[in-house]
């Protein structure tokens, strides 16, 4: 069996020549480009993130690994912040993976 979808009837207009239909207010003409073009580098971003992100998982995650494991190696040693680097490779991971996975820019 086939979906049958029925459209809506089409009303004609008055046929009375002195009753004139309003037009709709138009806007400004000059926009501000701002939020679009943020809004449009963001969606950019978010479909090139996402369109990487198995290949990119992988990377970051061993990265990050690495970065644990020297962060353990090097606990007691002066001088050195390879915890700090962790925490700054752990966090961006995060962040991408919340940016892929929750976040969905508007219009997609």
């Amino acid at each position: 069996m086939s979906n049958i979808v029925k459209f809506p009837r089409v009303r004609k207009l008055p046929s009375n020549k002195e009753e004139k239909i309003a037009a709709p207010p138009t806007a400004p003409a000059l926009k501000s480009r701002g939020p679009g073009l943020i809004n449009g580098l963001v969606k950019f971003l978010w479909v090139t993130t996402v369109l990487v992100w198995p290949i990119l998982k992988w990377v970051l995650s061993i990265i990050t690994f690495f970065q644990f494991v020297r962060m353990l190696y090097h606990w007691d040693t002066p001088n050195v912040y390879a915890g700090w680097s962790f925490l700054l490779y752990f966090t961006v991971l995060t962040a991408i993976t919340y940016f892929v996975s929750v976040y969905k820019p508007k219009g997609l």
